[in-house]
Formats: structure tokens, sequence, C-alpha cells
């Protein structure tokens, strides 16, 4: 009898033209093209996801080899630390891992410090991914950072983390292992499982949202994102907590982006950024504010925790973002050269200063 029932629900559902993709092994996390997780990334089951080994893709320029079984964007086979060498770490997403460019701000980083200070004294590591969260930068350092013996870890996220959640935020998300992902994706291609997690995942979003106290008044209701504010305060918190245990001083920065751009020209957002982070039609200025609050959220932890806070987002606010981004009006998220070089060259000054003391 239940199967009959299961068979009918299957095909009814499969006739009335039914899908819904949206399980952890699908790892769409709401991009705007639901293949592009796929086409360039693979199951990890710590990290989420991982790249792919031998992509090639000119849209972000995804070029790298595959180290420490991570595929970080640094080619570079890393050993033991030589002495007296300084190593830094750096953790981020596209941004960092640099995009549209053959040398992203790590790379113009360790450049500077060669030419200001001379070779082999410093070593920087890129370990950014494009699309990843905080929480996937924290498992990342706590899984790979204590054999790169980091003594300086530079930490900037905060564009993916408000990227809205289908269905489970990223701290939610149980990929498992080798065999359970197998099962997940044979159930995946059932009607009736996909219905299933739709059900689940209506639940788990009414549940999931909530109102944050602001400073005057209530804010409306969050809704589910990769991470919520409040977990990326506590995300940052644990990323601290871990740097220290290594040995190793953090620093924050703010994660600067140009779509103040389109608000000066009374422009609306894309399409694809609107329905992303913030529901389909909604307003640029509460995408603006928005990714405002994920930056204020950097500047207070790192007020509460003693950590520097480069304050890359303030810093690109009072320069002209036609100048600093990749192509205003389209690619409003990655920094062009010249923003790259100012991100090097801004947090060199931080390393400068935080050495110094």
């Amino acid at each position: 009898m239940a199967l009959l029932v299961f068979a009918g629900l299957e095909g009814g559902l499969r006739l009335a033209g039914f899908r819904y993709l949206r399980v952890t092994t699908d790892m769409e996390f709401n991009y705007p093209r639901p293949g592009f997780i796929k086409a360039f990334f693979e199951i990890d089951p710590e990290l989420l996801y991982r790249i792919r080994p031998t992509v090639k893709q000119r849209y972000v320029d995804l070029t790298w080899q595959p180290r420490f079984d991570l595929k970080i964007r640094d080619a570079r086979t890393f050993t033991a630390k030589p002495a007296g060498t300084v190593r830094i770490i750096t953790l981020g997403d596209s941004s960092t891992y640099g995009v549209n460019t053959p040398r992203p701000w790590p790379r113009r980083l360790q450049e500077i410090l060669e030419r200001k200070i001379g070779p082999g004294r410093f070593q920087v590591i890129n370990l950014g991914v494009p699309g990843y969260t905080i929480f996937q930068g924290r498992r990342v350092l706590q899984t790979r950072g204590r054999r790169l013996e980091p003594d300086v870890v530079v930490i900037g996220f905060g564009w993916n983390d408000h990227l809205l959640a289908l269905g489970h935020s990223d701290a939610d998300q149980k990929v498992g292992g080798a065999t359970v992902v197998s099962l997940r994706n044979l159930l995946a291609r059932s009607r009736a499982y996909q219905g299933l997690s739709w059900v689940v995942a209506g639940l788990r979003g009414a549940a999931a949202t909530r109102v944050e106290p602001g400073g005057e008044g209530d804010r409306p209701v969050e809704p589910l994102r990769r991470v919520g504010t409040t977990a990326y305060g506590e995300e940052l918190e644990k990323l601290v907590r871990l740097t220290r245990e290594l040995g190793a001083e953090p620093l924050f920065f703010t994660y600067p982006i140009a779509f103040q751009v389109l608000a000066d020209e009374g422009l609306d957002p894309p399409d694809w950024v609107a329905l992303t982070h913030t529901g389909r039609g909604d307003s640029l200025g509460n995408l603006i504010r928005l990714h405002g609050r994920y930056n204020d959220v950097v500047r207070a932890t790192g007020r509460k925790l003693g950590v520097p806070v480069i304050d890359l987002d303030a810093l690109f606010a009072t320069l002209d973002r036609h100048e600093l981004f990749d192509a205003p009006g389209g690619d409003l998220i990655h920094p062009a050269d010249t923003g790259y070089d100012l991100m090097a060259a801004t947090i060199y000054e931080a390393l400068a200063a935080v050495s110094g003391r």
C-alpha cells in the first residue's frame, strides 16, 4: 500500500512538472545560475565544497593547481616554514582569490613586501576561494591552517555570507561522506523526495526568521541567510580564537563593494543581486544597508576583541569607485587593478603598524 502511495505521489508530481533541487548536494546556495557551482566546484565533507582541480573559465579566471587538497589559488608547494620567515595567510572569497586578474591582492602584497623589506622575509599564502563564507573560511583555517604555521591571518568576508539561503544556512549544511553524498544524489532524482525537501526547507526557513534588535526599534524580520549577522559575529570570534591558538595575529578588513555607483546614478541593482540577497524587486538601498550591517559587525568585533580592522569599505567610499572596480554597471563586487593595488597597499600599511607595536 505504501509503495502504491509513493508511486502515485511520484507520478503525480512528475506530471505536474514539480522540481525542487535544493538539497545540500546541489551546492546551489542561491547563486544566480544553478549550474554555476556544480560546474566549478566539488563537494567537500568539511568545507561544503571546494574548487575542482582542472577548471579554466573566463568569467572568473579560475586557474589554479591543487595544494593541501583544497585547490587553492597559490601554486607553490609549502613545506615547513623557513627560519626567520613571516608567513601570512589570507582568508576570503573571490575578491581575495582574485577575479579577472592573474595578480590578486595577496600576490601584490607579496610584491610590496619583497620590494620594501626584501625577498624571503615574508610568504603570503592566498587561501581565498570564490563563493566562500566566513563559516567555510574558519573551517579552512581549522583543517589546513596548523600545517602552514601562520604568523598573521588576514580575514575578509561579508558578501556571500548575506546570500539568501535555500532552506539551510551554511552551519546547517550536512554534506556527509562519499556514501551519504552518493545516496543523496540518487534520492534527489525522486520528485517525492524533492517534495519532502521542499516542505522541510519551508519549515526551516520559517523557524529561522527572526527580528534583529536595532538601535531605534526593531529591524524587519531577517530571512534565512547563508550566514546571518549574529552568526557572522560568532564566526569572527571563533576565527580570532583559532588564529591566536595557532600563535598568529588576526587582522580583519571590511568588504568594499561599488553598488553606491548605481545608487548615485539612480539605477536599480541587477536582477540577480536583488533576487539572491534581498528578494525580487527590492531596493538598492536595502542591499547597501544589508552589506553595511556585515561590515559593522566586523568593526564591532574588532573593537571587542582587540583585532586591528582595515576599513577598506570606508576608504573606498572616499574615492571614485568607477576607477576601483572591474566593471561599474556590471561587476560591482570585484575590484579592478587599481582597487587590488589599493587593497594590497593598505593592508601592507596595517601589517607594518602591527609589526611595529
